[in-house]
């Protein structure tokens, strides 16, 4: 069987890229910052020649800044899923068989059970049944009493008063958790806590009110980097730690004669 704590490994290494994403993305913004105050200090450019390069800067570094996100986020949903699909392994898995003796004991208490329970009138029925089940370890073994749960009850829930049922019906929850195990238990909530992680923003509010200063495109698509490049294609392969052409031209035609 899977070993659980792989899937919580899993699940921690993706938290842990979320927690760092703030620091990613600020030393990311330190690097733009520096090639924006490189510009503005360049003595030999026009003023509207700056303002055009840092648009073009601009335009380049939100590219470079949705593939950084692209490749924080993939890595991230990737542990995310491989983490749900082993926990999906362990919750649905069948329990362990159980002992052959231990197996024929119960079902000798079994049978003398529902004869008692039978017998019983339905407040002392929800006593005996409840004490069987906390009686009762294995998983396998719990899950053949919540398999007969209704016959079981069938003689008695029929007389019993609102309260008592009410005891039943929780009794028959707990006997369907008590009946998967701990470890199919543990690892439901396992799959459900990496579900939740994957729906969260993988950028949070302190970098989307940090991030319009570079671009708009880049606050609107920053937590969705798939989308930026559906809307902008080909921008995908474009080599963005070098200055494009256009902003060579540019520096070249922005200098003060």
């Amino acid at each position: 069987m899977t070993n659980l704590q792989a899937i919580k490994d899993k699940i921690e290494q993706a938290y842990d890229l979320k927690q760092a994403s703030t620091g990613v993305y600020r030393r990311w913004q330190d690097e733009y910052r520096a090639e924006v105050s490189k510009i503005s200090r360049n003595r030999n450019l026009t003023d509207s020649g700056k303002f055009k390069l840092k648009e073009l800067l601009a335009e380049r570094k939100t590219v470079e800044l949705m593939k950084l996100s692209k490749s924080q986020q993939d890595e991230y949903r990737s542990l995310l899923i491989e983490a749900q699909k082993e926990a999906r392994k362990v919750a649905d898995s069948k329990p362990a068989a159980a002992d052959k003796a231990v197996a024929e004991r119960f079902d000798k208490s079994f049978g003398e059970l529902k004869t008692a329970v039978m017998l019983a009138t339905p407040e002392k029925a929800v006593k005996i049944l409840n004490d069987f089940v906390e009686g009762t370890e294995e998983p396998a073994l719990v899950d053949k009493i919540r398999a007969e749960f209704s016959s079981i009850i069938a003689p008695v829930v029929g007389q019993a008063k609102q309260e008592d049922k009410n005891k039943l019906i929780d009794l028959f929850e707990h006997t369907q958790r008590k009946a998967k195990g701990a470890e199919v238990m543990e690892a439901e909530q396992l799959m459900e806590q990496a579900e939740g992680m994957s729906g969260q923003k993988f950028f949070g509010l302190a970098v989307m009110e940090r991030v319009i200063e570079v671009h708009a495109e880049a606050k609107k698509y920053l937590n969705d980097p798939d989308a930026f490049f559906e809307e902008y294609p080909g921008t995908e392969r474009i080599n963005t730690t070098m200055r494009t052409e256009e902003e060579v031209m540019l520096e070249s035609a922005s200098e003060i004669e």
